[in-house]
């Protein structure tokens, strides 16, 4: 258990001087007049803008209205996401039948450029919310369906067979040996999921939007406003850092077993 403590420990301690690294480079940049304010201003300035924007918001909305409409856009969306496609990728990975019906149409649309759908979702959906939710829907739903799928298909028959043997039900079997076993691959699909979801945001909100974070720095960038291009940029990075971690740490109380197998 110490050692364990001393690799998290350890691990954390290299997250910080890697982040404290890129600040020391960001500085040393602005400070010295190797990039111009334009391209890049200084933090000071990052934060003088953050604190503006705090007050005064954006384009008539609060920053924290502008934060608030993306998470609630990403959150939809990847909310159906998941109760969509972990249960199809499940069926998909213990049903060749279902396997064969669902395949096709996943990998046809998997390598499709999702953005270059948003005029033609525009056509149907309007311009509305829901065009915004089924862009991140599209660009999510392969990752974690395929995921489900492989995390069934990497189960042990030996261990399934086994369980069947001592008289566990179809239904036993999947909730103690085939979802578990699957769990790992799941989790590992959601967190690709969430770092693609976040940038099908960005794309969400091209779409005849007035609020969102990704808008008020597409927005920004359109004026030269830099620095409130790179407050919602670092706005992102954030939120999907964020996810990232939330996810990991699940998965570190979900499947704590992973990698002392064997």
């Amino acid at each position: 258990m110490s050692e364990q403590k001393d690799r998290h420990r350890r691990r954390r301690l290299l997250n910080l001087a890697s982040f404290g690294a890129m600040l020391l480079v960001w500085i040393v940049l602005t400070a010295t007049g190797l990039v111009s304010p334009v391209f890049l201003p200084s933090p000071m300035a990052l934060l003088k803008t953050l604190a503006s924007l705090s007050t005064s918001g954006y384009q008539g909305y609060s920053l924290g209205h502008h934060v608030m409409v993306s998470l609630e856009r990403f959150g939809i969306a990847f909310l159906i996401t998941m109760l969509t496609a972990i249960p199809i990728g499940l069926l998909m990975g213990m049903n060749e039948s279902m396997r064969g019906i669902m395949d096709p149409p996943i990998e046809i649309t998997r390598p499709m450029p999702k953005l270059a759908l948003i005029p033609l979702l525009i056509i149907w959906f309007g311009i509305g919310e829901i065009p915004k939710i089924v862009i991140i829907i599209l660009g999510t739903f392969a990752i974690l369906s395929i995921s489900a799928m492989q995390g069934v298909k990497g189960v042990s028959p030996r261990k399934i067979q086994a369980a069947y043997s001592l008289g566990a039900s179809p239904w036993q079997v999947f909730r103690r040996v085939i979802l578990p076993g699957a769990l790992p691959e799941i989790l590992t699909g959601i967190r690709q999921g969430v770092g693609v979801g976040v940038t099908m945001l960005v794309g969400a909100e091209m779409i005849a939007t007035v609020d969102g974070v990704a808008f008020m720095a597409i927005s920004a960038s359109d004026y030269l406003l830099t620095g409130v291009t790179l407050v919602g940029v670092l706005i992102m990075a954030i939120l999907g850092y964020g996810l990232d971690s939330l996810v990991r740490l699940i998965e570190d109380r979900l499947v704590h077993w992973r990698g002392k197998e064997g």
